[in-house]
């Protein structure tokens, strides 16, 4: 991973990652919202997603780097993932919507963009300094032992 890449919250205030191969988007026709947020949550324990949530005021540019924040953070998100031959993407909470919605949906649209990160399990961090507006987003190759559970999508309260 290189300094050079920049990524976004979404319009919804979400900052989603897929990994496509693994990933199991088919939620019901007539999902209710906590439906969607218990499957995104399950898939993230997966390894085939992570979902932050900063929120469609709080946060600017997301730069993916090499190392972590060295300045004081405010926030922190992680979670471990496990990337096939299909990649890893950049994708919206608009289009995992479409996935949960119809069953033929996959969780990226042409706007996707793929991050060029080997196949393999890999930690996944997005973190905030304080003061800054900015996330940095770190992904680094590492096991899938004793990963935790997470219970809730990070920062959605």
């Amino acid at each position: 991973m290189g300094d050079a890449a920049v990524l976004r919250v979404d319009e919804d205030g979400f900052f989603c990652l897929v990994a496509p191969d693994a990933y199991r988007g088919f939620v019901d026709e007539d999902w209710e919202f906590d439906q969607l947020l218990t499957h995104f949550v399950a898939q993230m324990n997966a390894g085939s997603l992570f979902v932050a949530y900063p929120g469609p005021d709080d946060a600017d540019a997301v730069v993916v780097a090499d190392a972590g924040v060295e300045d004081s953070v405010s926030r922190e998100a992680a979670g471990v993932m496990h990337v096939g031959p299909g990649g890893l993407w950049s994708t919206d909470y608009t289009q995992l919507t479409m996935a949960a919605q119809f069953d033929d949906e996959g969780p990226t649209a042409p706007d996707s963009i793929r991050l060029p990160v080997a196949e393999g399990w890999h930690r996944v961090c997005l973190r905030q300094a304080d003061g800054d507006s900015r996330y940095t987003l770190t992904i680094s190759p590492s096991g899938d032992e004793g990963r935790a559970q997470l219970s809730a999508v990070p920062w959605f309260s």
